[in-house]
């Protein structure tokens, strides 16, 4: 008999839907950046669609593949998605178009910190009634993105302590133990863009593994030797910016996220393809701090 495995995925920004202005996260101001006002929203559309079917784009196209690999290693799955504008909801569900998205610097991006951003995935799994839960009688396979799993790291903990559980891609916020870090030097061996390659990591996962549990140190063991081998190193164009354009995304990102640092901002800008020295980074976000160090 299969063994039961919850996948969590992340939801993309394509749809297959035209998103109206209405339902885009941005279209609601400062004052009204609030679950109640969005849900009102969403619970407005005429057109829904499964989940399944709303996404689009080279990282969902690997879901089918990541069920059949689970499959094929024995496994059951069972596949949610977590979304900044849903919450957790099995992929099965209907939802209309939307645009939100935890991830920074984008113009539907949820706005605040980790904290803050918490706090809205919580109401919006209290108005879906999910509160966040995953089933208690399976293995657990994430894959997430760094700012999704800042925001869902305590729901992989709690998770955690209940089965065995696997985070591919991830962030520091989600312990080492928990964690397969989707390696950029493995993208040629992978396929696909940047952008699927935690998607396109864990389909390689499930394929590559051998034992009967989500996380073996056999397995990890096996994948290091191979990763090790697969690796290329590869160059990546960005876009030069401007100083006062560098400024304008700075400004941004800390209105979004008024307690973040320097590293993480060059990081948010070199992954969003923008090109900038980090001396010079590290000077004009001083500058926009009034030299504040």
């Amino acid at each position: 008999m299969s063994q039961k495995l919850t996948i969590v995925v992340t939801c993309t920004d394509r749809k297959s839907l035209v998103v109206p202005e209405q339902r885009k996260l941005r279209s609601l101001n400062s004052s009204r950046k609030r679950v109640s006002a969005w849900t009102q929203r969403i619970e407005s559309a005429d057109t829904v669609v499964p989940l399944r079917n709303l996404y689009q784009g080279d990282a969902w196209s690997q879901l089918p593949r990541l069920e059949n690999a689970a499959r094929g290693a024995g496994f059951e799955p069972v596949t949610f998605v977590a979304s900044a504008g849903l919450g957790l909801r099995p992929v099965s569900a209907t939802a209309p178009a939307y645009g939100a998205t935890f991830t920074p610097n984008q113009p539907d991006s949820v706005p605040g910190s980790t904290t803050q951003q918490r706090a809205w995935w919580d109401g919006l799994n209290e108005w879906n009634g999910s509160q966040g839960a995953l089933p208690d009688d399976a293995s657990t396979l994430f894959v997430l993105s760094q700012r999704y799993a800042d925001v869902l790291a305590p729901i992989v903990a709690e998770t955690a302590d209940m089965n065995p559980v696997l985070v591919i891609g991830g962030s520091d916020a989600i312990a080492s133990s928990l964690r397969l870090p989707a390696d950029a030097k493995l993208r040629s061996s992978l396929g696909g863009t940047l952008g699927a390659l935690n998607m396109r990591t864990a389909v390689s996962w499930m394929e590559r593994l051998t034992s009967s549990t989500i996380d073996s140190v056999g397995d990890r063991q096996s994948w290091h030797r191979w990763a090790t081998s697969a690796a290329r190193h590869e160059r990546y164009e960005r876009t030069p910016l401007a100083d006062q354009e560098v400024l304008e995304m700075i400004g941004l990102m800390r209105e979004q996220e008024p307690t973040i640092r320097k590293t993480r901002a060059l990081r948010a800008l070199r992954e969003n393809g923008y090109a900038c020295e980090q001396k010079r980074f590290t000077q004009l976000f001083e500058s926009a701090r009034g030299g504040a160090s």
